[in-house]
């Protein structure tokens, strides 16, 4: 397992449960204190041409061309990894990788990142092949049930250091708290 003392990941139990909110919070907070960089991980089972959340899908899993690929996102506009950018990481990438090289895609992630900055990572699987300084998941906010949690989620909670609710409350109260820690760091 990989040890990144550097890195910050977030996980959670569902789609759209607020990962890039929270890690534009992140970035917000500490962007004028370290450089970040910024991964957006995409685990694919396969790369059949089948989209496993059902219907013709967007072709990230079917779009995989070999084992991993990682891309730099320097566009603007409203995907996740844009708004990542937009809101000052100072790079971006968005890291495809079958399940079975995960790893292998991370360790050569990792070899982009410039020395000294801060890595924002929003994934569950990846929490498999790494531990990170700091992990949060992020359960829904209406109460998710064991029926309604990703199987990567459920693999991975129980090694969270913090579970937040999906909420504007519960981020806050989270971002305090990193400010509080950030603060007391550089003091």
């Amino acid at each position: 397992m990989t040890i990144l003392k550097n890195m910050i990941m977030i996980g959670a139990t569902n789609r759209n449960n607020g990962k890039t909110t929270l890690a534009l919070k992140i970035i917000d907070l500490l962007k004028e204190q370290v450089a970040i960089t910024a991964f957006k991980i995409i685990t694919v089972k396969s790369n059949a041409d089948r989209c496993p959340r059902g219907g013709a899908g967007c072709g990230m899993c079917s779009g995989l061309k070999g084992c991993f690929e990682i891309t730099e996102e320097s566009r603007e506009g409203q995907k996740d990894t844009m708004l990542l950018k937009a809101a000052g990481a100072s790079h971006v990438f968005l890291i495809r990788s079958l399940k079975e090289n995960l790893k292998e895609a991370l360790e050569a992630a990792l070899k982009l990142v410039p020395e000294d900055n801060l890595i924002l990572c929003e994934s569950n699987s990846a929490r498999l092949v790494a531990e990170p300084a700091l992990f949060v998941m992020i359960k829904n906010a209406k109460g998710d049930s064991v029926n309604v949690i990703k199987p990567t989620a459920e693999t991975v909670i129980q090694y969270a250091d913090a579970v937040l609710q999906q909420n504007d409350s519960s981020f806050e109260k989270f971002i305090q708290l990193l400010a509080d820690k950030s603060r007391e760091s550089i003091g």
